[in-house]
């Protein structure tokens, strides 16, 4: 389980997680997506034994980055060829449709920041 939180007015995202739902922050950058920051995961199962997790980790969003959490269900290249012009949910489907593990269960949730309103 990884657990994200947004505070849009300070540009701030917290998260932390344990087990293998990954999470990354990405945004585009001239030579092509840019992975700005991961989630730091603690290895566990939620419900049985569960470690000491690790204090949230704390990094800033901007509009435009993306948000994208995935289950191990979902293969380690899956952010390779994001067509970062369409949006989240279209993005989270080509995911699924293009690096589901057929062996596994699997997960995407992509969310954008789209900046705030004054």
């Amino acid at each position: 389980m990884t657990l994200a939180r947004v505070d849009f007015g300070a540009g701030l995202l917290a998260w932390t997680g344990v087990g293998n739902v990954a999470a990354d922050l990405v945004t585009k950058a001239a030579t092509g997506i840019h992975i700005r920051s991961s989630a730091r995961l603690t290895g566990g199962i939620v419900g049985y034994r569960i470690p000491e997790i690790k204090p949230a980790q704390v990094v800033s969003i901007r509009a435009g980055d993306l948000i994208v959490m995935a289950t191990d269900g979902i293969g380690e290249d899956r952010l390779e060829h994001i067509d970062f012009a369409a949006s989240a949910a279209i993005i989270a489907e080509d995911m699924l449709r293009k690096h589901a593990k057929e062996t596994d269960d699997a997960l995407v949730l992509a969310a954008r920041h789209r900046g705030t309103s004054t």
